[in-house]
């Protein structure tokens, strides 16, 4: 590669390289790099004004990439995902500009998600975060006033999505709580699921038989709104349900009534519809509501192994000439050699 080094992009992130500077090193020997921040809501120009001569793109999970913004950068070839989801990149748009899109692993962010909606499911169940009002208030004597907690120990607990995610915290929920396990998935046969600690049901049964539901699917055109008033109604009285995936899982203004009117015991949440959201946002004035900040794989181990995807996936395109690892839009696999794919645009921008 000559002198002049091809630019990469960190756009709306504020953990790469962060807490592992030395992923920025990393990259820094062979690219220039730049932190941009795309607002909510931003047109199109905006992108190609900040974005237009970037050749790699490390993306969070906003803004949301279009084909009207991708055609608008015409060096990119690279956007890495800074997380396992790709659903703010219209992915066949990429294969047809010859953009890779690749992703983190699921194996990378697997036991902190899991452990992130092990914690909202305890802190729903048991009335953690109100019970730490209450004390902060000076109000200890007020704890009777609480809805008596769920105990998992014989609960049942449901599952929708049981990948790598769904698997980890099926495994803990059924050996370390002894809870009985439930799970949704049509692509997850019956064994599988079986000897992941879980018994398959419908999606119908599921939201008829749990104590609490939480949600390990990806958003999907199959999974957005899958929750809807019809869904919700269906749900046990007092029903707990539990969110580590998106927003868009939900009709949120079903869901805010099925809170208002009692019956939903709580929701906790670490994902929401346009996020990030302020202090006004409709959800947090809602009854029994738990909202963290998309903390899921927020932990040492997984943001250690986030960034180094990163730092690996832009090494193998603009230094080995190779695909990443794991790639989000495999049909370019179809479209371009795996050893002519890059060098072209490469040589271009010595």
């Amino acid at each position: 590669m000559g002198s002049q080094k091809i630019a990469i992009a960190i756009v709306n992130s504020s953990s790469f390289g962060i807490s592992y500077p030395e992923h920025l090193r990393q990259l820094e020997a062979f690219a220039d790099l730049v932190r941009v921040e795309i607002p909510k809501g931003a047109g199109a120009s905006v992108f190609h004004e900040k974005l237009g001569n970037v050749a790699g793109i490390i993306a969070s999970v906003t803004p949301t990439y279009t084909r009207e913004v991708l055609l608008g950068l015409p060096k990119l070839q690279i956007l890495a995902r800074h997380g396992v989801g790709c659903d703010n990149v219209d992915l066949a748009a990429c294969t047809e500009l010859g953009i890779v899109v690749s992703r983190v692993g699921p194996e990378v962010e697997r036991e902190s998600v899991a452990q992130m909606a092990l914690g909202l499911m305890n802190a729903a169940a048991r009335q953690i975060v109100e019970g730490h009002s209450l004390v902060r208030a000076g109000e200890w004597s007020k704890r009777a006033q609480l809805p008596l907690g769920v105990d998992f120990n014989g609960a049942t607990v449901g599952i929708v999505g049981i990948g790598a995610i769904g698997r980890t915290v099926s495994r803990i929920l059924s050996l370390g709580y002894r809870a009985k396990v439930i799970a949704y998935d049509p692509y997850v046969s019956a064994k599988v699921i079986a000897a992941n600690y879980a018994t398959k049901v419908s999606f119908e049964e599921l939201l008829e038989r749990s104590a609490i539901v939480t949600l390990h699917c990806p958003l999907t055109h199959e999974t957005s709104r899958m929750f809807c008033a019809k869904q919700l109604d269906a749900m046990n009285d007092r029903a707990i349900l539990v969110n580590t995936c998106r927003g868009e899982i939900f009709n949120q203004a079903d869901l805010i009534n099925a809170l208002n009117s009692g019956k939903l015991g709580g929701y906790a949440t670490d994902v929401v519809e346009g996020e990030p959201i302020g202090a006004e946002h409709v959800l947090l004035a809602t009854q029994n509501v738990i909202v963290t900040p998309h903390l899921g794989g927020y932990s040492v181990a997984s943001l250690r192994g986030m960034g180094e995807t990163m730092v690996n996936d832009m090494t193998r395109v603009f230094v080995e000439n190779r695909f990443p690892a794991v790639i989000a839009n495999p049909e370019i696999y179809l479209e371009k050699s795996r050893m002519t794919v890059f060098r072209k645009a490469n040589k271009e921008q010595m």
